[in-house]
């Protein structure tokens, strides 16, 4: 049974669990620090409740198995000069995100996506 997150923060609280000021990125909750541990309780009592979606693979694969490749990993791949546009594209819109967040550990965490996107943007444009 899934728990309230204010309830699973309640109860860490209790037990002696520091609420600090950072978000998880996740799932927007306050991280806690636990026994020096920095985490997000409500994230890891969310995964004890969800049953293991993924079951294990055998060890033999049976040869009816159809295996899906997505478009990007196929050998027709797009051209470098669409994937930098999109890029540029992704980056202007977390740019625009941004500018109009009004928390700052979100405002951060798109930068930080904006500086990702950048660097990618840069190895993608060196491989032209």
């Amino acid at each position: 049974m899934t728990q309230n997150p204010d309830d699973i923060m309640a109860q860490h609280l209790l037990t002696g669990g520091k609420m600090l000021s950072e978000l998880c990125p996740v799932c927007g909750a306050p991280l806690f620090n636990i026994k020096g541990v920095k985490k997000c309780v409500v994230c890891e009592e969310t995964k004890k409740d969800q049953p293991e979606t993924a079951p294990h693979l055998p060890a033999s694969v049976p040869e009816n198995l159809r295996v899906l490749v997505p478009k990007y990993a196929q050998d027709d791949i797009r051209p470098a000069n669409s994937l930098t546009e999109e890029m540029d594209a992704l980056i202007l819109s977390f740019s625009a995100r941004a500018k109009g967040e009004p928390d700052p550990a979100r405002c951060l965490t798109l930068m930080e996506c904006i500086r990702t996107a950048a660097e990618a943007k840069t190895i993608l444009t060196r491989f032209k």
